[in-house]
């Protein structure tokens, strides 16, 4: 049956059949990302499951970083073996890569995805955590002199991706084209700013009546000063002036110096946490 199949790369004209595969299948995985997932559309690799004219499954990997490739997304139709399809678009991602990356990562949304990834040679890495704050404000910590908490202007994403990329693994940095993207869909981002450098950021989204706190980063050389807590203290109350008093953020359970720094500032952690798995190739 599967050599009937057709395997090749998506291309931007299929937009409209995917959106339509996509719209009606139930099996579908789409990473939490910083743009729609048929963004994706021209950057490989993309891969379609066509049989009889249709898409009947998709698997897109594109990497933005070295070492790492996030499934995007993976969609398969509910009339096929969703085990053996992954198997072969998976194949074909790694042949594809020809060894540019170490890993394949995804962030496990959905139970019934990680129970296929558990039975395919990944792993569960770490366990994404959930914390949120509600209206307590401290007083601003003391900090470095001079230090100032300030907007960020779009001019200077470039300087803060190099910072990003100081702060994070490959597993979680966020380069310069996602960031402006991120920038873009943000509430509220701001830069730490010590003798003209920039030296921490944070980026917020923000909805009807909360916001989420998406990146906080602070120089690995700086680290220490309570720079996180100045950016922390700022966005308090920058939303609380807003009439905005739930504020969530992500973690890693195994970050145990931003779990104690959100811990101290009042952010709770909730039963919320998600996997994510890691296949080495």
């Amino acid at each position: 049956m599967y050599s009937s199949f057709e395997i090749r790369p998506a291309t931007e004209s299929d937009q409209e059949k995917l959106n339509f595969f996509l719209r009606y299948e139930f099996f579908i995985h789409q990473h939490l990302d910083w743009q729609p997932v048929l963004d994706w559309l021209g950057f490989q690799p993309f891969y379609l499951v066509i049989h009889d004219g249709e898409i009947i499954a998709c698997l897109a990997a594109p990497s933005e970083v070295n070492e790492v490739a996030w499934v995007r997304l993976f969609a398969c139709s509910s009339l096929y073996s969703r085990t053996e399809i992954w198997n072969l678009l998976i194949d074909r991602i790694i042949t594809s890569y020809q060894g540019k990356i170490s890993k394949i990562a995804v962030l496990g949304i959905h139970q019934w995805f990680v129970d296929l990834l558990l039975t395919q040679s990944f792993t569960v890495h770490q366990n994404i955590i959930v914390l949120e704050w509600f209206n307590n404000i401290d007083s601003q910590p003391q900090s470095l002199p001079g230090l100032i908490i300030r907007p960020a202007e779009f001019v200077e994403l470039s300087k803060v991706a190099i910072l990003d990329a100081r702060c994070f693994a490959p597993l979680w940095q966020l380069p310069e084209q996602s960031l402006k993207k991120a920038f873009q869909q943000s509430g509220y981002t701001t830069v730490a700013v010590y003798q003209e450098k920039i030296i921490g950021y944070q980026m917020t989204t923000t909805s009807y009546s909360s916001a989420h706190l998406a990146r906080l980063a602070v120089d690995p050389d700086f680290q220490g000063n309570n720079i996180g807590k100045a950016l922390l203290v700022d966005l308090f109350s920058h939303y609380s002036e807003a009439g905005i008093y739930k504020i969530t953020v992500n973690t890693q359970d195994d970050n145990f110096s931003s779990k104690s720094l959100y811990s101290h500032m009042g952010f709770i952690l909730t039963e919320e946490k998600y996997p994510v798995l890691i296949r080495e190739i």
